[in-house]
C-alpha cells in the first residue's frame, strides 16, 4: 500500500464512522503505519493534520442536514459527533462564519467537504525525478560550523522573512573572508536545526570549519553529531516551491525504506529530525534560484 492509497483507506474509514470517536491510532491500524508517521504522511498529503480533517468533515455533514432536513440541532450534533450543541455551535462558527441556526435560515451555497481534488497527483517534473534517481548517501563525521543564526516559525506569516535579511548581511558584509580555519572556502551552507514541537527552529548561514579556537567575535559556532545524509543537487527554486520536500516526504522515504533519525511531530504535523541539521550547500557560482544547489538531509535507514 504506497502513501496515497493509505490516505485514501483513512479517508473511506472518517467517512463511514465519523459519528464515533476516531483516534489516529484507528486509521494507522488501518494501513498498518505508526500513528506519529501516519500523522506525518496524512497531513503532507492532504494539508490538514487528522484532528482537522475529522472535524471538517462533521461540520460538512452537520451543514448538509441543516440544509436538507428539519432536525433540531441538538440532534444534529449528536448524529455527527459532537458532544453539545454549543460545542458544535463553536466550531461550526469557527468554519462557516455564521452560527448554525442561522445557517439554517440563510441556506447559503455549501462546497463539499473533502474537494475532488485534495489527493490530486500534480506530477513531478521529469527534472526532479532526476534529481531524486541521483541521490548519493554520505555518512558524515561529527562537524563544525561558524556563522550567524536567526530564529524561524514555520507557521506565522513572517516567520522565515529573517532568512533573507541574514543572507544579505552575510553577502554584504563579505562575513566568510572573516572566518579562519574553513574545510572548503568555496561553500556556504544554510541550516535548518534545532526544530521544536511548537514549529520553532533556528537558521544560520555558515561555513564548515576544522576547529573553534579561533571563533571570530560575533558569530555562533555550532557541532553538529556523525550522521548519514541523503544528497541532492537541485536548483533553489525546486527546494523553496515545496516541491523538493513534498516529494521527499511523500513518495522518497517510502520508497527507500528510509526515516528521519530523532523525528519529531510538530504541533502543525509537521515532522523534522530534532537532532540533525537539513541544509543547503551553495558554491561560489550561485546565483539566484535558477541556481543548482546541493540538499543535505538526515536519513536513518529502517530495518
Amino acid at each position: 500500500m504506497d502513501y496515497t492509497e493509505a490516505v485514501h483507506t483513512a479517508i473511506s474509514f472518517i467517512h463511514r464512522e465519523y459519528d464515533e470517536s476516531i483516534t489516529v491510532a484507528d486509521l494507522s491500524g488501518q494501513v498498518y503505519l505508526s500513528p506519529s508517521y501516519f500523522s506525518t504522511v496524512f497531513r503532507t498529503l492532504t494539508g490538514y493534520t487528522i484532528k482537522d480533517y475529522i472535524l471538517r468533515y462533521r461540520l460538512y455533514r452537520t451543514a448538509l442536514a441543516l440544509k436538507h432536513t428539519g432536525k433540531p440541532i441538538l440532534a444534529i450534533a449528536f448524529e455527527n459527533g459532537f458532544s453539545s450543541q454549543q460545542a458544535l455551535t463553536k466550531s461550526f462558527t469557527q468554519v462557516y462564519g455564521i452560527a448554525p441556526a442561522r445557517f439554517r435560515r440563510m441556506n447559503p451555497d455549501l462546497a463539499p467537504f473533502p474537494p475532488e481534488n485534495l489527493l490530486q497527483e500534480r506530477g513531478t517534473a521529469m527534472d526532479l525525478h532526476r534529481v531524486f534517481e541521483n541521490v548519493r548517501f554520505v555518512k558524515k563525521e561529527a562537524f563544525y560550523v561558524v556563522g550567524i543564526e536567526t530564529d524561524i516559525h514555520y507557521n506565522s506569516s513572517d516567520g522565515t522573512h529573517s532568512i533573507g535579511g541574514l543572507y544579505k548581511r552575510w553577502n554584504e558584509e563579505k562575513l566568510i573572508d572573516r572566518i579562519p580555519d574553513q574545510v572548503n572556502d568555496t561553500l556556504t551552507y544554510g541550516m535548518t536545526y534545532e526544530t521544536s514541537e511548537d514549529d520553532t527552529a533556528k537558521y544560520c548561514v555558515a561555513v564548515e570549519v576544522s576547529t573553534l579556537e579561533r571563533l571570530p567575535a560575533g558569530f555562533i559556532a555550532r557541532k553538529f553529531e556523525a550522521c548519514e545524509y541523503a544528497v541532492f543537487q537541485c536548483t533553489l527554486e525546486d527546494e523553496t516551491s515545496g516541491r523538493f520536500f513534498q516529494y521527499f516526504f511523500k513518495t522518497f522515504l517510502k520508497e527507500r525504506n528510509l526515516s528521519q533519525p530523532e523525528a519529531i511531530t510538530t504541533k502543525h504535523g509537521n515532522t523534522y529530525s530534532a537532532r540533525y541539521p537539513v541544509f543547503e550547500a551553495y558554491d561560489r557560482h550561485f546565483v539566484d534560484e535558477s541556481s543548482t544547489i546541493e540538499i543535505y538531509a538526515p536519513i536513518l535507514r529502517l530495518p
